[in-house]
């Protein structure tokens, strides 16, 4: 007698590597369980759990996102996924906000960085991505957090309103016009004058950015076509401060990236001694502008006519030199190549003083046949910096969260999480200063220094650490045959811990089935993920408690193939 098998389960049976467990099944019946393979381990020495947030609310985005990975460490297969196989030409749906990828750097000869990009238009979520490198990497598991705008009415209105958040918003219908042409007169879309507190508390505007578009220009989408005009499209224009902390940690791409240089770029736009993978941005602010065909939901990515861009740069805004900014200076201009990840320098814009005199703010204007994410930013040259965090008790392993804000002109951020006392920053941007603060695993501030120069020795920070009680959170996730008992063995899992009130992420990846998240307070509540390569998406259990002295869950996936009655089988076929 044949057993019937599925699909899966077949193909193993003929090559000869299924292995066989006899159990009892009902009514005394042999339950003959047919081993599915075990998911292959992860083993890359560099693990990233990818979270997905809104910039506006910082909550995980709930809706489905389409996530690509570019990058030359892409191209080199160096990137794997969860399933331990590269990530090359592959398109991702995220579900649940979180994604784990791993990284098998020096494994070939490509350079070591890559890029994540994610989006979906269509839920209103504008696109945006974090590159990824090894010199800013660390070995084993680190949480990647990447922020993206929506642009539904809601949550335009939400940020407008949030004066604690550096953004501004504007989003446009433009009606219908003959003949594939955006508009027949003249139209410019510009983000409202608001309001924000800095990262030094003080409260300044966020700035203004536009674009305007040419009376009968024409678009086409990223494969050549021409826009669909029959129902308009949507112009989306997001402005960023470069005074807020949010704002500059929404950042595409990060302040560290590798970036392109035209041959026709003009001399000095990288300095003297460093490359376009070793320098770092000191940024005046960005924006993003995007065009969606309201037909097909497309981004419309070139048009046959420039178009006006303007982006407002604060004054007080210094060169690489530490000199302030002037009217008719120069101020370079980049663009985020969605296609690459890396950002790309198209010219030199000139400082302007805005109509009518504006106290806070100058303007850059300059002209792109293209949109995207554009910034106006300096690439200068690096050192390895280091903070010291002095006051922790003998022992005492709780992750703390160090941030990083460039002072007023010299803005910058970049943020790491500790577990011991030293914090190593590989390119950090050489000659300038940096307020540090750190907090710990409820954001609360526990120490903190302004004005510091960490390439010259370094610098220290006292904490003052609250006494608190931690709890081990253990997840053990298991698969056996769709019974839930028979069969059952040790998975390999990524296992990510969302809390509610502090708003960060815990994560880990487990080949072996047991993963133990440290540093959770006791009496945080949460969002628990287990993900595992035989799920179809994340396990996800809202309203997890952890608690001392220490939290189990154990996780059973029922997925092994499984058949009742019969023979087991032996030797690679079926009787």
């Amino acid at each position: 007698m044949k057993l019937r098998l599925n699909k899966l389960t077949a193909s193993l049976v003929m090559a000869g590597s299924v292995a066989a467990v006899v159990g009892c099944g009902g009514g005394g019946n042999p339950t003959l369980d047919v081993a599915t393979p075990r998911a292959e381990v992860v083993t890359a020495a560099y693990k990233y759990a990818l979270t997905f947030v809104d910039a506006g609310t910082g909550l995980p985005i709930t809706d489905d996102l389409t996530v690509t990975l570019l990058g030359d460490a892409v191209t080199g297969d160096e990137v794997v996924d969860q399933d331990n196989a590269s990530v090359k030409g592959k398109t991702f749906t995220v579900k649940n906000g979180v994604l784990l990828v791993a990284a098998n750097f020096d494994k070939s000869t490509a350079k070591d960085v890559f890029t994540v990009i994610a989006g979906n238009r269509s839920a209103g979520w504008n696109e945006s991505g974090q590159q990824l490198t090894k010199t800013t990497s660390k070995v084993g598991d680190q949480v990647v957090t990447i922020k993206l705008t929506n642009t539904k009415p809601a949550a335009v209105a939400a940020v407008n309103a949030d004066t604690t958040l550096g953004l501004a918003m504007k989003v446009d219908a433009l009606p219908a016009a003959a003949g594939g042409v955006i508009t027949a007169a003249a139209t410019a879309v510009a983000t409202a004058s608001k309001d924000a507190k800095t990262a030094e508390g003080t409260t300044e505007p966020v700035g203004v950015a536009s674009v305007t578009f040419p009376a009968g220009v024409k678009a086409t989408n990223a494969a050549g076509a021409p826009i669909n005009s029959t129902a308009g499209v949507t112009v989306s224009v997001t402005k960023y401060s470069n005074n807020e902390v949010a704002a500059l940690s929404a950042f595409p791409g990060g302040f560290v990236p590798s970036v392109t240089v035209p041959s026709t770029a003009p001399a000095g736009t990288i300095p003297a001694g460093t490359t376009a993978d070793t320098g770092a941005f000191i940024s005046g602010g960005f924006a993003q502008f995007n065009v969606t065909d309201n037909t097909t939901g497309q981004a419309l990515k070139t048009f046959d006519a420039p178009l006006t861009l303007k982006i407002d740069l604060p004054k007080g805004s210094k060169n690489l030199a530490g000199v302030d900014i002037v009217a008719g200076n120069t101020y370079p201009i980049w663009s985020f190549d969605q296609d690459t990840g890396k950002w790309v320098f198209e010219t030199d814009g000139t400082v302007k003083e805005k109509t009518p005199v504006d106290p806070k703010n100058f303007e850059v204007e300059f002209t792109s046949t293209h949109l995207s994410y554009w910034n106006l930013d300096f690439y200068g040259s690096t050192c390895t910096g280091n903070v010291a965090i002095t006051g922790r008790p003998t022992g005492d392993t709780r992750p703390l969260t160090i941030e990083l804000v460039g002072v007023a002109g010299q803005r910058f951020w970049r943020s790491g999480t500790i577990s011991d006392s030293q914090l190593g920053l590989a390119l950090y941007p050489q000659g300038t200063l940096v307020n540090i603060t750190v907090k710990d695993s409820k954001n609360k501030v526990v120490g903190s220094k302004t004005n510091m120069n960490l390439c010259a020795t370094g610098q220290t920070v006292a904490v003052t650490l609250p006494t608190v009680t931690f709890a081990p959170l253990t997840v053990n996730v298991t698969e056996s045959c769709r019974d839930g008992v028979s069969g059952k063995r040790a998975t390999p899992a990524s296992v990510y811990f969302y809390d509610n009130v502090a708003r960060n992420w815990s994560s880990g990846y487990s080949g072996n089935g047991t993963l133990t998240l440290n540093g959770i307070e006791s009496g945080s509540t949460g969002t628990l993920y287990v993900y595992n390569r035989f799920t179809s998406s994340y396990i996800v259990t809202n309203n997890f408690a952890v608690n001392a002295p220490s939290t189990v869950n154990n996780v059973n996936l029922p997925s092994l193939a499984c058949t009742t009655g019969g023979q087991p089988i032996t030797g690679g076929q079926p009787i």
